[in-house]
């Protein structure tokens, strides 16, 4: 039997060793006082929410599979990493008010699937009842980054004596059509392997205003509402796509760094801590160098972008954890970047009558 994690220390004390731990995240102090028992304190909060979590994808699994038998059904906890720097970025949140350490999510076949699953977590009273929390319907309000999907609170009411120790403790649900789902995973796609935090409203403005693009053209294709901040006629938000598609050169780069995560295990990089990914576009193909010294691998990247045009190479240097992280957090990686792509050839086609 399974040796649950239960929550060892006071709310009051989770808030404050997230708040300690703040400025040495942010690399303004080296080590902060009391800093291996923030640590401790904020694993046992982040671990001790696996409990629950099973019981809420369990719920979600059974749910989903009555609205589509071949949905995907996926949990995760937060990683220490994510709950960092989620508290830098939200420097008001408190640790213990944090509502998505754990989180499970399901992915359905069509935006009427998402519906209905939804309405069954609508007629359910631990979620939607006396004291429920919120739902986020990001697809009735698209965020502005063009991201779609519905997110469920729920909170967790042991009723055995052996679970009491995790009452109250909250799970993000999200709920999630194939379409949205593969907009997601090119987003965190594009996050790793440029580096710039793009699921988090920042970075590029012509990368935040291609996927703003991609978020109104696949709602159109869904019969939901736009991105707020979009263009409203549809052929507007077609020919600006089209052309930044172009520019970015979003095929090219999303192949390319597909390609990359299949050759992860070779001999040469096996031991690497960073990858250098080299993307030739006119040949449509792709170079790997592992590095363990990040500042060899820095070298050697300004080298490239010094003595190359950037209309033929495109470099850029990523941590292989991070790419490792993607393929555990979207185990159908491949097949869901293979989709994103499709749809999107299948929506320019539409106003220029020619694939990418």
């Amino acid at each position: 039997m399974a040796q649950w994690v239960r929550r060892e220390y006071s709310k009051a004390d989770i808030d404050r060793a997230g708040a300690l731990l703040i400025p040495w995240w942010k690399r303004e102090v080296n080590d902060p006082p009391e800093s291996g028992r923030s640590y401790m304190i904020i694993e046992n909060w982040r671990t001790s929410h696996a409990r629950p979590l099973l019981t809420f994808r369990v719920g979600l699994e059974r749910r989903a599979k009555r609205v589509d038998t071949k949905s995907l059904v996926a949990q995760r906890l937060k990683r220490f990493s994510s709950v960092m720097n989620k508290l830098v970025r939200e420097p008001t949140m408190k640790l213990s008010q944090m509502q998505d350490l754990g989180g499970c999510r399901a992915i359905v076949s069509q935006i009427g699937d998402v519906d209905r699953l939804y309405e069954l977590y609508r007629e359910s009273p631990e979620l939607f009842g006396e004291g429920a929390l919120k739902c986020d319907d990001y697809i009735r309000k698209p965020k502005s980054d063009g991201y779609r999907g519905i997110h469920v609170i729920g909170r967790f009411e042991g009723h055995a004596k052996n679970t009491e120790a995790w009452n109250g403790q909250r799970i993000e649900i999200q709920l999630r059509s194939q379409l949205q789902h593969a907009f997601a995973t090119s987003v965190e796609t594009v996050t790793t392997f440029t580096r710039e935090p793009l699921k988090f409203g920042a970075g590029p403005e012509e990368w935040r205003r291609f996927f703003s693009l991609v978020g109104s053209a696949f709602a159109s294709r869904e019969n939901t509402p736009l991105v707020a901040g979009m263009p409203l006629e549809k052929n507007e938000i077609l020919r600006e796509l089209s052309e930044l598609t172009k520019s970015l050169r979003v095929r090219q780069r999303l192949q390319g760094w597909t390609s990359a995560m299949t050759k992860l295990r070779s001999r040469n990089i096996r031991k690497a801590k960073w990858l250098l990914l080299v993307l030739n576009v006119p040949r449509n193909t792709i170079s790997i160098i592992g590095y363990v010294d990040r500042a060899k691998a820095r070298e050697e990247l300004s080298k490239i972008e010094k003595a190359s045009r950037a209309s033929e190479l495109d470099a850029v240097l990523v941590w292989v954890g991070s790419i490792s992280y993607l393929r555990r957090a979207y185990p159908n990686y491949f097949a869901d970047t293979k989709a994103f792509l499709e749809a999107l050839n299948s929506v320019l086609k539409e106003a220029t009558g020619e694939a990418l």
